[in-house]
């Protein structure tokens, strides 16, 4: 009798033992899966204001190609208004 009690306590203690890692190992994942969602979450977030920024940039440089090339024409308009002018010029003299 007094071995199956000693049977008895070991088996539960060690069932405790067990129940105390699970319980653990399940914090314990619970836990990285927090980490893991927070940094997916983070990733993301960043991913999404480099590509704003991105967008930003490009559009940024279109619009500074756009002024590129209404600059050439206004010099090359102006540049034909002062051959006008001095052929008027030479004609009035």
């Amino acid at each position: 009798m007094a071995r199956l009690f000693i049977r008895f306590k070991l088996c539960n203690f060690l069932m405790n033992k067990i129940m105390e890692l699970t319980v653990g190992v399940v914090e314990l994942i619970i836990g990285v899966a927090v980490l893991l969602a927070t940094g997916l979450g983070l990733w993301v977030n960043l991913n999404n204001e480099c590509t704003k920024i991105k967008s930003r940039v490009y559009h940024l440089e279109q619009s500074d190609t756009d002024l590129k090339v209404t600059l050439a024409e206004i010099s090359a308009r102006l540049h034909t208004i002062e051959l006008l002018l001095a052929a008027n010029q030479i004609k009035d003299k």
